[in-house]
């Protein structure tokens, strides 16, 4: 063989991306080629029993290389390669390598065990030269190495597991850990597009201005790692984009799982640095068992309102709703950029939901024919996809004039409808000290006997406050499992606050009963979730009301957190004729003075007087008739066999 001419070069390889790593390909050829070269014996037996080398030899072949040893050819052809990628700008594989201080020798040995993902005729080959291991082992790849000592090249080899370039199958000694370039890497590295359904791009160009969103002042300069804690709709991945477009960049996001671990962010960073990307870790809907420890990794974290500890080094920031001087502002904006007047502001201060629920709901009601009555529509029948799944839907409609209390009980509801309505400004009305404590959260305690209208008062608090209501289903909540019972009320919780939704919690003392000695794990647990669950309450900055006709059952502290409590006694004789006032047609037939006897005669409860009644109207349907005297005793009878009571119309007299 002749001696080379002149040094190689790559004049003729077009710029780009692409080609910076087909030359890193092409380079890692040349290195399985010489171990394979030495097994075979000769050129002839290696293309004889691996034929497509000869392929790539053919592609690789240039004049310059002619008369060198392979080893000398491999360290031309990457001194070549840098001259090329030297001339350019922006290249992928140069940004990530500065980002991780990764030499050419590092990128090579990463195409040297990736190629196999192109071109599984290479696992063959590794099974051939390897006795059997169909990828690339560590201690194979040390001692094979065309001019690095083994040390150098495990010293790389740790620093390339370390940056997430590369996955170990860690079992037995080092040496037998094979390795692999995780796909979405490799895809990554080739400038391919990376096909991951855990991972999103979203390009500079389609973020928001960040002038443009409803955010804290502090966001711009916030120093990184940033955790971005929020509700549902509060616009955290919108903010994490817009900021890193401020910076010139792309934005990747990583969807968190319970098990993302440390390398998994450590494969997406490298990712993020070849997309020239933020790296975002999403974990809105699951917090990763180690976020702690994967937090640092990403430039920015998207967290829910609550939980997950973490370390000093990340800068957390709180994106909460938007006041209702912001919400109006919004309104006002959006009715003028659609060249309408006399936007409803009036909707704005009730409703203290996230930015963006508040924008998309907007943006709904303008593409009605009637905006401010859809928006009022669309405000009241809001919903969530997990509050569904773990509560149930209260109907939004009634009135005060439907639901029959003693005045106490009346005058009591009146203030805790008003406490709802100005729960925002309430702190701008009292002293500092005590506006210091004060949270737009309400909590009420309704306490009393079973079917005196507890939760019917509730279903018309939230249509009288034009909000969604929702009752707590414990049979969906409650789980024998650990820890499961506290995660699914924290998403109640959270859901419940993104919406604005009243939230109901209907027999209370199940949940808050108090807590008691620790005298077995039992216990223990116990305990537990009714701290986590005083935690979630103090916490949660939306409606909630508690029924319980088991006061006495609560713990103290759930007592002491409480705002508002309302007695509902047993109705007495004038409560109950009102009851059945009100749930009698106005065309009944029973004669007023019979309705005050039974009204002082029977002592049912609100909820017993509705069944009575919904029995009549089946008796009058069925004789096509009004509901008269005879068929409204006839139902009273029927309540009273129903709970194996004697009825007390059967006295001396009555009829």
């Amino acid at each position: 063989m002749n001696a080379p001419r002149a040094p190689i070069a790559f004049a003729d390889v077009p710029p780009g991306a692409a080609n910076h790593a087909r030359l890193f390909f092409f380079g890692a050829v040349l290195a399985w080629l010489a171990p394979a070269l030495h097994k075979a014996g000769s050129p002839d037996a290696l293309f004889a029993h691996h034929p497509f080398l000869q392929d790539y030899l053919d592609q690789i072949d240039r004049p310059e290389l002619e008369g060198l040893a392979l080893e000398t050819c491999w360290h031309a052809w990457h001194e070549a390669a840098d001259a090329w990628a030297g001339a350019q700008t922006g290249l992928p594989i140069r940004r990530m390598q500065a980002a991780l201080a990764l030499d050419d020798a590092a990128i090579g040995l990463v195409f040297q065990i990736g190629l196999i993902e192109d071109d599984p005729r290479f696992a063959a080959l590794a099974a051939d030269l390897q006795d059997g291991t169909a990828r690339p082992a560590w201690g194979w790849l040390a001692a094979c190495h065309p001019t690095l000592e083994p040390d150098a090249v495990r010293e790389r080899l740790q620093a390339l597991l370390n940056a997430g370039l590369l996955h170990a199958e860690q079992q037995g000694p080092r040496a037998a850990w094979t390795l692999s370039v995780p796909l979405a890497v490799w895809d990554a590295l080739c400038a391919r597009r990376v096909e991951d359904a855990t991972l999103r791009l979203r390009p500079c160009e389609a973020a928001s201005p960040l002038d443009a969103l409803v955010v804290p002042e502090a966001a711009a300069d916030a120093p990184r790692p940033l955790a971005l804690r929020g509700l549902p709709g509060s616009g955290r991945m919108t903010l994490a984009a817009a900021l890193a477009a401020a910076a010139g960049h792309a934005c990747l996001s990583l969807r968190a799982s319970a098990a993302t671990s440390a390398a998994e962010l450590a494969s997406a960073r490298c990712i993020a640095l070849l997309s020239d990307a933020a790296l975002v870790l999403d974990a809105r809907r699951l917090l990763p068992e180690s976020l702690a420890l994967v937090a640092p990794l990403a430039d920015i974290c998207l967290l829910p309102l609550a939980g997950g500890e973490l370390p000093p080094q990340v800068t957390v920031l709180r994106l909460a709703p938007p006041a209702p001087q912001a919400r109006a502002a919004m309104l006002q904006r959006a009715w003028r950029s659609a060249g309408l007047e006399d936007s409803p502001d009036f909707l704005a201060a009730p409703h203290r939901l996230p930015a963006g629920i508040w924008q998309r709901l907007i943006a709904r009601a303008l593409t009605r024919p009637e905006p401010a009555r859809a928006l009022a529509e669309l405000l009241a029948a809001r919903s969530d996809a997990t509050l569904a799944s773990l509560a149930e839907a209260l109907p939004g409609a009634g009135d005060w004039s439907e639901l029959a209390l003693p005045p106490r009980a009346a005058e009591e509801m009146r203030w805790l409808e008003l406490r709802c309505r100005q729960r925002e400004r309430l702190a701008e009305g009292v002293g500092d000290a005590l506006a210091a404590g004060l949270t737009p959260g309400v909590r009420a305690l309704f306490k009393g006997p079973s079917g005196t209208g507890k939760t019917a008062a509730a279903r018309i608090l939230a249509a009288q406050l034009g909000k969604p209501a929702f009752r707590i289903d414990l049979a969906r909540t409650v789980s024998k499992y650990i820890g499961e019972t506290e995660a699914n009320l924290a998403r109640i919780f959270e859901a419940a606050e993104a919406i604005d939704a009243v939230l109901l919690l209907d027999e209370g003392d199940a949940l808050m009963a108090g807590r008691t000695g620790v005298s077995n794990a039992n216990d223990r647990y116990a305990n537990l979730e009714t701290n986590f669950l005083l935690q979630a309450v103090e916490r949660f900055h939306g409606i909630l009301l508690v029924t319980t006709n088991s006061a006495e059952r609560i713990d103290s502290a759930f007592l002491r957190r409480i705002d508002v409590t309302i007695d509902f006694p047993a109705p007495d004789a004038t409560v109950r004729e009102r009851i059945l006032a009100i749930h009698l047609p106005r065309d009944h037939a029973v004669p007023p003075e019979v309705l005050a006897r039974f009204a002082a005669r029977c002592s049912f409860a609100g909820g017993q007087w509705r069944n009575v009644v919904l029995h009549a109207a089946l008796l009058a349907l069925e004789a096509g008739s009004r509901i008269d005297a005879a068929a409204l005793e006839a139902a009273i009878r029927r309540e009273y066999r129903k709970s194996g009571q004697v009825c007390p119309l059967r006295e001396e007299g009555e009829t």
